[in-house]
């Protein structure tokens, strides 16, 4: 996407597509500049140049911070009202502290579990489906347990691990939202089950389409929408797999508006199970790092998501979805009051603008501290409240590696 931004708001890894201004005036040699470092964008201003092009689809994009004022008005609704507090299960039975080393086996499981499954299937094995069933139970009863464990580990992501994170994410997700929305056991494993596997498919996709490192072609494309139904073939045979699994794995790309694929169904025709692993499908992929774009804010992702209500996605299930997030999903950045930097741990269970977070950067200072938890519902006051959210390439915060410093305190 080409869009106009401030020259204050650059960072390395813009991709600046045009400089607003005659190629004389600007300090490089092309019309057309990725910004590699903090002195290229002094030289942009000292050249007099206020505001310049950037191509979100070759660079990181700019997306600074969010207030809670502003998130409101974008999603044009009271958030704490979209949903009953009491129509969503948020019952913690353990604390995160004590999940996390275990959620992140479990995690880990998951993903090692599809890595040899894609294997298998592309030297013609059959999909070993117990072994998925056992991996997605262990998901469920962990999100069961604390629910904000394995939602923040799904924020470590890889760039060459993509295909096997996102579908253990997606799975995360689906065991959160099916438990929150109150979903029997049985339903939580099948919605559960589908979107582990809701892109096995790929497993019998070439290489040289699914890590392409360009565009695809509208050949190459029409492949890679084949593993939608080889997808299905794959997991047709199995009688673990329910029409509410199989429902994710055949739906998750059809879109209300009828513009999906491969059956362009629309409206009613779609399940929930399709309509659900639409909303998850999307949402951790515009939030993961990918061949051809860098991860956007969580709230950036469900702004854009919003943005299609109605069009491409139920409005319903979106709500739901943002109101089982939070405001504030787990693994955000958000900047208090005080001039600390806090990644979002844990959702707030009474009041969803109020989290635990984790506290990592003094602005005041400009640096790093020793990271420390503070709950914001528990008497902090006005001083430590949430002023916005914070996009961590903006401060060239590593949120992978505080995330993984926390499952060895």
């Amino acid at each position: 996407m080409i869009k106009k931004v401030k020259v204050h708001l650059l960072r390395p890894g813009v991709y600046i597509t045009d400089f607003n201004c005659s190629w004389l005036a600007h300090p490089f040699l092309t019309s057309k500049k990725r910004i590699k470092s903090y002195q290229d964008i002094e030289k942009i201003k000292q050249a007099g140049i206020s505001e310049v092009f950037i191509d979100t689809t070759k660079g990181i994009d700019i997306f600074e911070s969010l207030t809670r004022e502003q998130f409101l008005e974008e999603f044009k609704t009271n958030l704490e009202g979209v949903v009953p507090a009491e129509e969503l299960d948020y019952q913690v039975q353990v604390s995160l502290e004590k999940e996390l080393k275990q959620a992140r086996e479990i995690q880990y499981k998951a993903h090692d579990l599809l890595k040899r499954a894609y294997e298998d299937i592309r030297y013609g094995n059959v999909l070993k489906i117990k072994e998925f069933a056992d991996s997605v139970n262990e998901i469920i009863d962990s999100v069961t347990r604390n629910r904000d464990a394995l939602l923040l580990l799904s924020n470590i992501k890889a760039k060459d691990e993509y295909t096997y994170e996102h579908s253990v994410n997606v799975s995360i997700l689906a065991a959160g939202i099916t438990k929150a929305l109150k979903m029997d056991k049985d339903e939580m494993f099948e919605y559960t089950l589908g979107a582990i596997l809701h892109d096995i498919g790929k497993s019998k996709i070439p290489d040289e389409i699914l890590k392409k490192q360009s565009p695809l072609t509208r050949s190459e494309y029409e492949v890679l929408k084949k593993h939608v139904e080889l997808g299905v073939e794959i997991l047709s045979s199995h009688k673990e797999a329910t029409a509410q699994t199989l429902s994710v794995i055949a739906e998750h790309h059809e879109r209300l508006n009828g513009t999906g694929y491969p059956q362009k169904l629309s409206g009613t025709q779609i399940s929930l199970g399709g309509k659900l692993g639409g909303i998850l499908d999307v949402y951790d992929a515009l939030t993961s790092h990918r061949i051809y774009h860098e991860p956007v804010h969580p709230v950036q992702a469900l702004k854009e998501i919003y943005a299609q209500r109605g069009i491409l996605f139920e409005e319903e299930l979106i709500q739901q979805f943002i109101k089982f997030l939070g405001i504030y999903p787990p693994g955000s950045l958000v900047k208090l009051a005080s001039g600390f930097l806090a990644i979002v741990i844990e959702a707030g269970r009474e009041n969803v603008l109020k989290p635990v977070v984790r506290i990592i950067y003094d602005l005041n200072k400009n640096m790093a501290i020793l990271p420390r938890n503070m709950d914001l519902s528990k008497g902090v006051g006005d001083l430590h409240r949430i002023e916005g959210m914070v996009n961590p390439q903006f401060y060239n915060i590593n949120l992978n590696q505080y995330l993984i410093n926390m499952l060895n305190d």
